[in-house]
């Protein structure tokens, strides 16, 4: 089959993409994926040619919807919920408390889950701090989360889950927080709404701005789709976005003192944590 897309078209429009959002694609990985999203996208806007559909993407996406559009198909969104368990079980554990203690009375604590999927993350976060119940009863948590992909942020605005994705949360704590729905699972109304999702491009600074400093950043196997010199600068910019003393978490494939050296590396019960 002949696709619109070629490959010297391909390095164009992957050097578009890397240039707006950091995300490198390799020709033998993405190229099939892309060329047919390609094909039916201009399809539907009645084109025949790469050419228009690129000029289109590049000069005419005033309001950002059709690269919004492409994002949304190149992304890959898989995950489930305590994945990683034992960075929650420190997050509530260690540093919470330890930021509690020592940040001002009145202040709350913000969380920023980036990139968040559809939800499974920054939800696994206030599960495990309403679990926790301790330091929650004295101050506020706000737990933000982003991505890039406004069609994931739209399922985690939902709430609804599948099997897969709550299948490593304890039955206990299932029952406890979330509706049996159908196939899936809801998350119970008492905590509906405990997450505030935004689209945002981590390689937008005035929207990374708008969001404000946090405390902690967990931004887990997201950094690994990135080359050397747009980890540094999506590090740089975690750093910017941290109060004094807060904390990044990565994957566990990542490693920040790799990327830059502006973070303390601390390990605790095993867990590795970057502090400001």
């Amino acid at each position: 089959m002949a696709y619109l897309l070629s490959k010297e078209n391909f390095a164009k429009i992957g050097e578009f993409i890397y240039r707006k959002s950091g995300i490198f694609l390799e020709e033998e990985k993405h190229f099939d994926k892309i060329a047919k999203y390609i094909d039916k996208r201009a399809a539907e806007l009645g084109m025949d040619s790469f050419r228009k559909y690129f000029f289109r993407l590049r000069f005419d996406d005033k309001d950002g919807e059709e690269f919004q559009e492409l994002m949304n198909a190149v992304t890959v969104n898989e995950t489930y919920f305590f994945r990683e368990k034992d960075q929650f079980e420190v997050l509530v554990n260690r540093i919470l408390p330890e930021l509690h203690e020592r940040m001002p009375a009145g202040k709350p604590l913000r969380i920023l889950s980036s990139p968040c999927s559809t939800g499974e993350e920054p939800y696994s976060i206030i599960l495990h701090i309403v679990e926790e119940g301790k330091v929650v009863e004295e101050r506020d948590i706000e737990v933000v989360g982003i991505d890039i992909d406004s069609t994931v942020i739209q399922k985690a605005k939902a709430a609804r889950f599948t099997e897969r994705s709550v299948h490593a949360i304890p039955k206990p704590i299932l029952s406890k927080w979330f509706v049996k729905k159908g196939l899936g699972w809801e998350l119970g109304e008492e905590l509906q709404g405990t997450v505030d999702f935004h689209v945002a491009n981590v390689f937008d600074k005035t929207q990374m701005r708008k969001l404000g400093k946090f405390d902690v950043i967990f931004s887990r196997n997201m950094l690994i789709y990135f080359d050397d010199a747009s980890r540094k600068e999506v590090a740089m910019t975690f750093y910017d976005m941290l109060n004094p003393g807060g904390y990044v978490l990565l994957g566990h494939a990542e490693y920040m003192s790799r990327i830059v050296s502006v973070f303390k590396a601390k390990k605790i019960d095993n867990t590795l944590i970057y502090q400001k």
